[in-house]
């Protein structure tokens, strides 16, 4: 199959949610004889240069599209009249578009895979099967992000919700099949059409197999993209309302903030009551299977919480909120510990410390879980076949298209 897979952001490095996903699913849709033509965005010359390096043994073709900030804030202005979102008109340009067509019409492939809906824009309108991943609904993102925003920031994180809601909406009828990584967010969107396809992970069996066995410290950890808002909220929150109680009873425990691009009031964090802030590390299997246990408080946030996975995958316990489990689903209860309110989280890690069997126990069956139910390969396996269900799709509508109209006379 010919595929032409656009992201809004380069697949490499996988930093985050969205460049993970297409990382791992082109990599495997090349292992299964597909023919994947990649467009996406990138900032720099430079930037594109590397892309196209490290994309290539995986790809037909990279093209890639640079997009000047400054741009694309003028861009955003677009939403005071046609009434798009935001992060939609961010990313539209008019001779980027033309582009896009000339290329497609070059192609002509089987099927266009577009990663967000800030793309849709680009192919909406074209004939050829078409799959629009959302990931999550970034309607209620916008939401939730509005009720915890500054009071000034409120207003435009409301309205860009409303936009969102109805663009996805648009969205839905116009692409032939649509995937998503979470049951809720298809609770919220409402579309019997929605495919759930959850992410892997790359930490296999295999893959621990090569590290040698590590000592385990007195070490508590969350890792993600620490610029990520819901991230930044949970760890903070953690370290005023929860690690006070259990640095006080523990002392000799510390807590490592994990992760890429922390902003400022995480890294002023650093060195206070045994906290460390380690920001980008290379390998993040070296510090998940350091530590005793992994902490992730969510309290905002929509998808799927890959961090998670990962934890488990490493054979960390790990104790998270409802709001960070609502994409992880088929769990039975006993692979984690699933707590939310303050004094709750802190029985649960002091529970973990006191009791090095519950973390054990906890390890093994969080292991296994993710090993039974999380892999790139069941991920793309369920995306070629919502592809085969959007080109029944296109199909159909095509027929019903051309099927003659009888005037009698």
């Amino acid at each position: 199959m010919d595929v032409l897979y656009m992201s809004a952001r380069p697949p490499y490095p996988p930093h985050k949610g969205d460049q993970l996903i297409a990382w791992e699913q082109i990599k495997q849709l090349k292992a299964n004889g597909h023919h994947v033509q990649l467009l996406t965005f990138v900032k720099t010359k430079e930037e594109g240069e590397f892309i196209k390096k490290k994309l290539s043994p995986y790809c037909k073709e990279v093209i890639v599209f640079r997009v000047h900030p400054i741009q694309k804030l003028f861009r955003s202005l677009k939403t005071i009249y046609n009434f798009k979102p935001i992060q939609v008109n961010l990313f539209f340009n008019p001779k980027i578009k033309k582009r896009v067509m000339e290329i497609h019409r070059k192609l002509n492939p089987d099927m266009i895979h577009v990663q967000t809906v800030r793309l849709a824009e680009y192919v909406i309108d074209t004939n050829s099967p078409k799959c629009m991943d959302m990931i999550d609904a970034l309607s209620l993102n916008m939401e939730r992000r509005a009720n915890k925003e500054k009071k000034w920031l409120r207003p435009i994180f409301q309205l860009e919700s409303r936009l969102m809601k109805r663009y996805e909406e648009y969205i839905l009828k116009k692409f032939d099949r649509t995937t998503i990584v979470s049951e809720k967010d298809k609770t919220y969107l409402n579309n019997p059409q929605i495919v759930v396809n959850p992410n892997g992970t790359f930490i296999t069996k295999q893959h621990l197999a090569g590290y040698p066995s590590v000592e385990k410290e007195k070490i508590i950890l969350f890792h993600g993209n620490m610029q990520y808002y819901p991230n930044v909220e949970a760890v903070l929150d953690f370290v005023k309302d929860v690690w006070p109680h259990i640095h006080q009873a523990y002392p000799d425990y510390k807590f490592y903030i994990v992760g890429k691009d922390p902003v400022k009031r995480v890294k002023a964090l650093n060195g206070k009551d045994n906290v460390v802030v380690t920001g980008f590390v290379k390998d993040i299997c070296m510090p998940l299977r350091q530590a005793q246990m992994g902490i992730y408080p969510m309290k905002s946030g929509t998808g799927m919480q890959n961090k998670i996975v990962e934890a488990m995958a490493c054979g960390l316990p790990t104790i998270a909120s409802p709001t960070a489990l609502q994409g992880i689903s088929g769990r039975r209860g006993d692979e984690l510990i699933c707590t939310g309110n303050t004094e709750e989280i802190i029985a649960a890690v002091k529970q973990l410390i006191e009791k090095p069997e519950l973390q054990e126990r906890y390890s093994i069956r969080g292991q296994a879980f993710v090993r039974s139910h999380y892999s790139w390969e069941k991920n793309c396996n369920r995306l070629m076949k919502t592809w085969q269900e959007a080109e029944r799709h296109r199909r159909s509508e095509t027929s019903e298209d051309l099927e003659p109209v009888i005037v009698q006379s």
